[in-house]
């Protein structure tokens, strides 16, 4: 479907809508679009780092020549 198309089908589409559907999915638009404002809260995060190396914090081979 080429983007024109695809352009008047969503018009269409919107245009069947009752305008309490209608609100609910300019409602739930809005807060996808707006979603990305939101900034991340302490801790939100948690649980993405499932494995670490056990030498994590062992230094790099490649620093060998600036370490004393």
């Amino acid at each position: 479907m080429k983007t024109a198309e695809l352009k008047i089908s969503v018009v269409k589409e919107i245009a069947e809508l009752s305008d309490e559907q209608f609100m609910q999915v300019y409602d739930d638009l809005m807060r996808l679009l707006h979603a990305s404002d939101n900034k991340p809260s302490f801790g939100s995060a948690k649980g993405l780092v499932t494995f670490m190396a056990d030498d994590f914090d062992a230094p790099l081979n490649d620093f060998n020549d600036y370490m004393p």
